[in-house]
């Protein structure tokens, strides 16, 4: 499956996985506390944003600690975007 912008789906992210099927950490629930709702689509992108570049534009290999940050960023930035759709 191609990403929104053209590249492979990240094969470590699953499709189908639901923010509700997992924990959030202190830090990621401080910043759902902390952000505006408003700000809720520009924190998805950027949140996109940075996985894409960690993951397809970088030349170093990604380690497991790497993987589990970037899907953990995943799952954010799915909680973060149902709830600027619920507003």
């Amino acid at each position: 499956m191609l990403h929104s912008t053209g590249q492979n789906q990240c094969p470590h992210c699953q499709e189908g996985s639901s923010p509700k099927s997992h924990q959030l950490t202190q830090a990621q629930v401080q910043l759902l506390e902390f952000a505006d709702a408003l700000d809720g689509p520009d924190l998805v992108k950027s949140l996109q944003l940075v996985h894409d570049m960690a993951l397809y534009h970088s030349q170093y290999p990604i380690d497991e600690d790497e993987k589990s940050a970037l899907h953990s960023a995943k799952l954010l930035w799915e909680c973060i975007a149902a709830i600027a759709e619920g507003v």
